[in-house]
């Protein structure tokens, strides 16, 4: 029960902070030496809850967002149609890599040196993030540039996306820097990040569900690590949401370099 709801409140606070949830995980796993067959519905159910509490935090810009897509308006029609454009092409990447790598994938997570090594890839990016030029290609959170435009900049932070499935590496981290390194507004790069992470995070459940035994696992600490992975997963949105918008996000780096150095050092 105690470490069901540690490793919740771990997932749900590392989810979408900029710290890899994914890196946490495995390295509280392989410390407390949690039996593999209880590694995966754990985990699984754990990705569950937090898909929930990204839903229920972006709830309304879900709902104008599909009311965009019927409305009378042209315009406003047009450019939700382009947003869902958007998301489905970001999201290519990483549906390619989870399914066509998914056992290279699983046999990475037993890796404590890899998951500390990209830990510390994770701090370099968030600390560049310090100096990018955000903002200078307009409004538009993927407005057309001179040297790129929104369908090849929402790819690229697909990619980043893609790249992010390695323990260790934030999703979060890399698809809010990556829309930053590309000229986007800090807000607008916090919501397409979490617009983007709806159905990778739905979709990773889905497929790791599929191989889940969920009578390994105790019925009450699994419940306990979901609800607290939820909350957690809100209160971490709500902290990234005003840490991204008061250019604060390089702060992350630090913490990044720290855990990465521990479990390279104390993690076997």
């Amino acid at each position: 029960m105690f470490e069901a709801l540690v490793l919740g409140l771990v997932q749900g606070v590392t989810e979408f902070l900029p710290v890899s949830s994914s890196g946490h995980l495995a390295a509280l796993q392989h410390l407390w030496k949690l039996p593999s067959e209880s590694r995966l519905p754990l985990t699984t159910m754990l990705h569950g809850a937090t898909a929930l509490a990204v839903i229920f935090y972006f709830a309304p810009q879900l709902v104008r967002l599909i009311r965009g897509l019927w409305a009378s308006d042209a315009a406003r029609r047009g450019s939700s149609w382009r947003m869902v454009g958007f998301i489905v092409l970001a999201s290519i990447p990483a549906g390619v890599v989870g399914v066509m790598f998914s056992d290279m994938i699983d046999r990475a997570f037993s890796s404590p040196l890899l998951v500390g090594l990209m830990l510390l890839v994770t701090g370099g990016v968030l600390f560049g993030t310090r100096f990018a030029q955000v903002g200078h290609w307009g409004q538009s959170p993927f407005g057309d540039s001179p040297r790129v435009n929104g369908w090849v900049r929402a790819f690229l932070v697909g990619v980043a996306q893609a790249i992010s499935i390695l323990p260790g590496i934030s999703r979060s981290g890399a698809t809010i820097a990556s829309g930053l390194y590309l000229g986007m507004e800090r807000e607008k790069a916090f919501e397409f990040s979490f617009l983007l992470a709806i159905p990778a995070i739905i979709g990773a459940f889905v497929l790791e569900a599929r191989k889940v035994d969920l009578a390994v696992f105790n019925p009450t600490a699994l419940a306990t690590g979901m609800l607290a992975a939820f909350v957690a997963g809100l209160a971490a949105l709500f902290l990234l949401a005003r840490a991204v918008a008061g250019r604060k996000l390089h702060w992350f780096a630090f913490y990044c370099w720290l855990a990465g150095l521990a479990t390279i050092v104390f993690v076997r």
